[in-house]
C-alpha cells in the first residue's frame, strides 16, 4: 500500500489497458487510456466467456487483436512508454489483459511492470486514504459570501489545502460550470490524491462547499467533517465581491469563449433560469433584462456595464441563501475579517 501512496504522490504515469467505457466511469488523474480491446471487442470477450469459459474467450480476444490492429497497440503503448520511462500499467484486476499487454510490450525488448490488484486495489487504496484523511485531518473550512474570493485565500497560503472545485472543475454554484466534469468516481480519486500530497499540518484548508459540486458529490465522511470544523470567515465590501465576479465569472468565460459575447451571454441566461424558481419570476425577469444590456453590444465589457445584474443576484438570491446558512454554524466561527487579516491569521497557526 506504501507503493501505492508513493505512484500518486509521484503522479507516476500509469498506461490503463481497460475499455474505454471502464476508463470514463473512473481513472486516475496521471493515467492514460490506451485500451488492449476497444468497448465492442471487450464485450464481444465477455459474452463468450459467460457462453463457453475462459479458454474460448482468451481464443476470441486474441482473433480480435491481430495482426495490423496489435501491431498498433503495441505501438502506442511503446510510444508512451519511451516518453515515460518511470510507467506503470494496470487493467482491472491485474489479471489476464495486465499480462497479456506486458508480454506483448516484452517482445519489443522493453520492460513494463504492472500493478498487482490493477484499478481494483488502486481504488480501493484511495477509498479508504479519502475515508482515514477526512476523518483524522484537522480541517478549517474558509467561508464567505459569494465573490469573497476565498479561493485567493486558500492560493495565498503554504498551508495545504482542498481544491474540490478544480477536482470536480466547477465552481459551485449555478453560474459555475467550467467544461466537463468528471465521473464521480474520478472526483474521489483526485480528493483523496490531493490528501496524499499534503504533509502533515497544523490545519487542511478547504473551501465551504455545498455538498453538490455541479453534478458532482462530496463524499459523505468529508463533508460531515467540514460541517463540524471550524470556520474562517471572510468579509468583503460588496464592490469588491462584485470586482472578482466580474473578472473570475464574466472575464474569464469571455476570455476562454475567444471574446465571443452571444455565447457567454447565453450561458449567462441559462445558468439564471436553473435558479428562477428559487429565485422568482419577478427577480429572474428583471435580472435577465440586466443581462442583456450588459451584453447587448460586442464592445470591451467593463465593470460598469456588468455590475448591476451581479450586485441584483448577490443581494437577491446568493447573500440571502449563505446568510441563512451560516447563521447555523456562527458557533464554529475562528475568525473574521477581511482578506489581509485572514491571511495574517493563517500564518499565525502553528
Amino acid at each position: 500500500m506504501h507503493e501505492f501512496g508513493e505512484l500518486f504522490r509521484n503522479d507516476t504515469p500509469l498506461i490503463d489497458v481497460r475499455a474505454p467505457v471502464e476508463f470514463h466511469e473512473g481513472h486516475f488523474p496521471a493515467s492514460v487510456n490506451l485500451p488492449l480491446m476497444d468497448d465492442k471487442e471487450r464485450a464481444a470477450v465477455g459474452t463468450r466467456y459467460k457462453e463457453a469459459g475462459q479458454a474460448e474467450a482468451l481464443k476470441l480476444g486474441h482473433e480480435l487483436v491481430a495482426g495490423e490492429l496489435r501491431e498498433a497497440r503495441i505501438d502506442a503503448w511503446v510510444a508512451f512508454l519511451k516518453q515515460n520511462p518511470d510507467t506503470r500499467l494496470y487493467c482491472f484486476r491485474g489479471g489476464l489483459r495486465s499480462q497479456i499487454s506486458v508480454s506483448w510490450i516484452e517482445e519489443r525488448g522493453l520492460k513494463l511492470p504492472y500493478i498487482p490488484g490493477g484499478y481494483k486495489a488502486l481504488r480501493r487504496f484511495l477509498l479508504e486514504t479519502l475515508e482515514q484523511e477526512s476523518l483524522n485531518r484537522k480541517l478549517l473550512v474558509v467561508g464567505g459570501r459569494t465573490g469573497s474570493g476565498k479561493t485567493l485565500i486558500l492560493n495565498a497560503t503554504p498551508l495545504p489545502s482542498l481544491d474540490l472545485e478544480g477536482a470536480a472543475n466547477h465552481k459551485g454554484s449555478s453560474f459555475g460550470k467550467m467544461g466537463p466534469q468528471p465521473a464521480q468516481i474520478t472526483f474521489e480519486n483526485r480528493v483523496a490524491i490531493q490528501f496524499l500530497k499534503h504533509a502533515p499540518a497544523p490545519v487542511t484548508l478547504v473551501e465551504d462547499e455545498s455538498v453538490m459540486i455541479g453534478s458532482c458529490v462530496v463524499p459523505r465522511t468529508l463533508k460531515d467533517s467540514m460541517n463540524q470544523a471550524p470556520i474562517l470567515l471572510l468579509e468583503l465590501p460588496i464592490q469588491e465581491r462584485i470586482r472578482n465576479i466580474f473578472e473570475g465569472y464574466v472575464l474569464e468565460r469571455l476570455h476562454s469563449h475567444g471574446g465571443d459575447t452571444p455565447t457567454v451571454a447565453k450561458f449567462m441566461q441559462e445558468s439564471l433560469d436553473r435558479i428562477s424558481k428559487k429565485l422568482g419570476g419577478l427577480e429572474t425577469a428583471r435580472i435577465r433584462s440586466l443581462i442583456d444590456a450588459a451584453f447587448q453590444n460586442d464592445e470591451t465589457p467593463t465593470l460598469e456595464m456588468h455590475s448591476p445584474w451581479i450586485e441584483a443576484l448577490l443581494l437577491r438570491y446568493y447573500d440571502p441563501l449563505y446568510d441563512k446558512s451560516i447563521a447555523k454554524s456562527l458557533d464554529r466561527v475562528a475568525f473574521r475579517g477581511d482578506a489581509r487579516a485572514c491571511i495574517d491569521y493563517l500564518k499565525g497557526l502553528k
